[in-house]
Order: C-alpha cells, then sequence, then structure tokens
C-alpha cells in the first residue's frame, strides 16, 4: 500500500524556528534602517537647496546605512542555522518514518531515485529556501519601506509606481509559474538521473572490464545530453521572464520620474531632492528587477521542495514478498530442517526458541536476503538486521574515520603531509563489525545476512565463535556460505 507523502508546507514548518524569527526580525531593522538613510539623504538634500548643509547630516547617513548592513550581516548567521535545524529535522523524521521499511534495503530503484535526497539534494534545497526567504524578503522591505519614504517625502506617485511594478510582475509570474515549474522540475529529475549514473563511475572505471565500461559511458552521455537540454530550457524559461520583468519595471519608473520633473520644474527643494536620491531609485528599480527574477527562483525552490516531500516516504515494491521461492528454501535448526511455504511459517519457526541457530539455505535466487528483510520487517525492534554489503554506522569506523571522503581543495599553497589513516581489508571490516555488535547490542533474534562471505579461515573461526555467543543468548537465523550449513 503507497504511504501518504508529507506536503511542502509541512516540510517548510520545519523552519520554524527561533533563529528563522530572530533573522526576519533583523532583516526587518536593516530595512527600516535603510528606509532612514533615503530620509536623512533628502533631508541633506533640501537642506543643501536652502544652504543650511551641515556636517551632522552625512554622519547620520553614515551611521544609519553602517548599521544597516551590520543588521544585514548578522541575519545571516541566523539564516544558517535556521537552515541547518530544517535539514537535521527532515533527517530525523526520514529515519523515524523509515525505519521499518526494511524491504526497502535492496530496492536498487527506489535507492537510485531517493538516495541523491539523503546525500545532498535535500542539504541543498533547505538552504536555497532559506536563501531565497532572505534575498525576497530583503528586496519586498527595501522596497516598500523606500518607496513609502519617496511617496511621502517627494511625491506619492512614485510610491504608486512601485506598487504597480510589483502587481504586474506578480501576475505574470502568477500566469506563468506553471510552464517555469515544468521546466525546473524536468531539469531536477535530469540532474538526479546523472548524479544517480556518478554512483556506479568507480566500480566500472576500476574494475577494468572494457565491455562493461563502454556501456557506463553510454549511459553517461546518454544522461548528460537529457541534463544539458532540460538546465538550457530551464535557465532559457528563467533569464527571458527576467529580462521582461526589468524592462517593465524600468518603463514605469522611469516614466512617474519624468512626469515629476515636468510638474515641478519650478521647485528647487523638491528637484534637488530628487536628484540627491537618483542613486536610490536606480538601485530600487534594480531590486525590482532582482525581485522579480527572484520570484523564478522561489517558483523552482518550491517546484524542488516537492520533490523533496515526495521522497520522505519511499514506496516498497508490492511484490517484493513474492521474491522469495519457499519451494526452494531450506530453514535448518540443528539437525532439523524445515521447508516453509510462508513468511508467517518462518516466523513461528523464529519464535519457536528464545535461543539457538537457524540457517537459512537455498540456491541464488531463491530469495534468501530477502526473507530476511521481510523477517526484519514484521519482527520490528525486537530484531537486529546486519544486511550483506552494508554501509552501517560502526564505532571502530567512525573512530578512524572510514566513511569520511577526502575533499582536496585546489590551491598553490604547500600543505603539510596528512598522515595516512588506517585502513581495513573487507574480511576485517566485517569481523569488527562482527564484534562490535556481540559487545554492543541486545537484541533477542539477530538476522545475519551472509556474515562469513569475505573471511579467510582464521577469521572466519573467530567470526564462527562470536555468532555463537550470539546464539547462546539470542535467536540467530543467518545465511552462511559454511559447508554443511
Amino acid at each position: 500500500m503507497t504511504r501518504p507523502q508529507i506536503t511542502r508546507l509541512e516540510f517548510l514548518r520545519t523552519l520554524l524556528c527561533p533563529p528563522l524569527y530572530i533573522m526576519v526580525f533583523l532583516m526587518v531593522v536593516e530595512a527600516l534602517l535603510g528606509a532612514a538613510t533615503t530620509w536623512l539623504v533628502i533631508r541633506a538634500g533640501r537642506h543643501v537647496a536652502n544652504e543650511h548643509f551641515l556636517l551632522t547630516d552625512l554622519m547620520w547617513i553614515l551611521a544609519a546605512q553602517s548599521a544597516s548592513y551590520v543588521a544585514g550581516a548578522v541575519s545571516w548567521i541566523y539564516a544558517e542555522r535556521a537552515g541547518f535545524r530544517c535539514y537535521g529535522r527532515y533527517m530525523l523524521r526520514f529515519a523515524r518514518n523509515n525505519r521499518h521499511e526494511n524491504r526497502l534495503l535492496h530496492d536498487r530503484a527506489q535507492r537510485e531515485e531517493g538516495e541523491p535526497f539523503l546525500t545532498g539534494t535535500t542539504f541543498n534545497n533547505v538552504f536555497n529556501v532559506i536563501y531565497e526567504i532572505e534575498a525576497q524578503l530583503k528586496l519586498f522591505l527595501g522596497i516598500a519601506l523606500n518607496a513609502a519614504v519617496l511617496g511621502v517625502e517627494i511625491d506619492v506617485s512614485l510610491a504608486a509606481a512601485y506598487v504597480a511594478v510589483f502587481a504586474i510582475l506578480t501576475m505574470l509570474q502568477w500566469f506563468l509559474r506553471g510552464r517555469i515549474a515544468d521546466a525546473y522540475l524536468a531539469n531536477q529529475r535530469q540532474n538526479n538521473r546523472l548524479v544517480a549514473q556518478g554512483y556506479t563511475a568507480w566500480d566500472n572505471v576500476f574494475a577494468g572490464n572494457g565491455y562493461n565500461l563502454r556501456l557506463w559511458l553510454m549511459g553517461f552521455k546518454t544522461r548528460l545530453r537529457d541534463c544539458l537540454k532540460a538546465q538550457i530550457v530551464a535557465i532559457i524559461a528563467r533569464e527571458g521572464l527576467s529580462a521582461l520583468d526589468a524592462i517593465i519595471g524600468m518603463v514605469i519608473v522611469f516614466a512617474v520620474l519624468t512626469w515629476i520633473v515636468i510638474a515641478n520644474a519650478g521647485d528647487t527643494a523638491l528637484l534637488v531632492a530628487l536628484a540627491t536620491t537618483l542613486p536610490r531609485q536606480i538601485e530600487m528599480i534594480a531590486d525590482v528587477h532582482e525581485f522579480a527574477s527572484g520570484w523564478n527562483d522561489v517558483v523552482a525552490v518550491w517546484t524542488r521542495v516537492g520533490d523533496v516531500v515526495d521522497h520522505m516516504r519511499a514506496h516498497p515494491d508490492p511484490a517484493f514478498d513474492a521474491r522469495i521461492r519457499f519451494d526452494r528454501l531450506l530453514l535448518r535448526s540443528g539437525s532439523d530442517a524445515k521447508l516453509c511455504h510462508s513468511v508467517d511459517e518462518a516466523l513461528r519457526l523464529v519464535y519457536a526458541e528464545p535461543t539457538g541457530r537457524i540457517t537459512v539455505r537455498g540456491g541464488n535466487g531463491a530469495g534468501k536476503s530477502t526473507l530476511l528483510a521481510v523477517l526484519k520487517t514484521e519482527i520490528k525492534n525486537r530484531a537486529y538486521y546486519w544486511p550483506t554489503a552494508d554501509r552501517l554506522a560502526f564505532r571502530f569506523a567512525m573512530a578512524a574515520k572510514l566513511d569520511e571522503d577526502e575533499i582536496d581543495e585546489d590551491d598553490d599553497e604547500p600543505r603539510p603531509t596528512k598522515p595516512v589513516r588506517p585502513g581495513f581489508s573487507s574480511g576485517e571490516r566485517q569481523l569488527k563489525s562482527l564484534q562490535e555488535i556481540v559487545e554492543h547490542t541486545d537484541a533477542s533474534i539477530y538476522l545475519l545476512d551472509e556474515w562469513d562471505a569475505n573471511l579467510d579461515l582464521t577469521n572466519r573461526a573467530t567470526a564462527e565463535e562470536l555468532v555463537e555467543q550470539l546464539s547462546r543468548r539470542a535467536r540467530v537465523v543467518e545465511i552462511s556460505h559454511r559447508e554443511g550449513r
């Protein structure tokens, strides 16, 4: 059964936190101080017209604008805090919602589609949301408050011009939102397909097989071309609409400025005040253009948020359990062997004794690993599941930083030689993982999938003793390479 996804509004509610509120407060302070600077510039212009200009006018302008810059800079600190908190909440919710969906562990299609959202896409989208909120709110507050000052101090038609520009550009965005969203969604999907292809590059390159590498490169080139086409369409949609927005805004504002100059040709004080605010007016026209252009990005981010929430809950294959070929599986406990016909029968056998070992036997493709995943789904927290070829977090690996990727920055500065970190072979890592499971977990049932696959004879004997320790205190269901098991 398909599980319902969270909504975009539910996702955005994870942003609501004290750092976000402080960020918004500081941005309001920044905009108020910027508007105060505009008012001080107008007053200084009138003082010049009346030959009463004072040095204190410049000092007040400097103080107000400097304080505005400081408030804006500090607001970014709280923007980052809000973004990291949102991402943390998303990952915690993903873990809560999916920890019992063990059927998805070996679902390659779902993994390829959903893993990019855990490895970087969601993190980037969270901060895209934060940055768009910060940028758009800053522009809106700056335009609104400065337009209000210009309307009160110079001519109300200036404020009306900015209101008209805002209304026209908003309607334009509304009518074209569907096409813009489709372009960005297609771009996002093609990017994810390209990233997913990159996850298999290492295997296909370093395996050294020309056949596999040629096939991989064919798939990579196809996805690269598709991604480029989608990227170009998205950029054309964004930049074309942005250019149209800028032209509309400039025509309206400059027409009103021209009308004010003609209508007040004899008012020297007003014209001087208008001249002193001309740099601010040009800046505001640029802000209106950026504001309209930013809404394209808001639409894009909103669309990508839709992809994020759509991958909060992955959908298991409804035919997953059918992969188990019960007619080809044998569950052996001691000297007894039983052929089960359903998951329920397998569960009854597992629950029959509190301790001891059950070995799942069967040929390739019989569904041995699938059975263990289904058992984990049914038993839930009472079982500890150790899948084959795992990337589970273990203390020894974290201490040795084996799961951290090296990131080399390109620069010409000499760097001290980094010490070589300790590494482990696949067998050593498997043995250390098993030792940690024995020492630090306390489940009533252990599901061990090919726990001895990478072990030599010496390490296999050590691992056998560890599994035997588990079986003396809990029920162990295992898939093993040992002969006769």
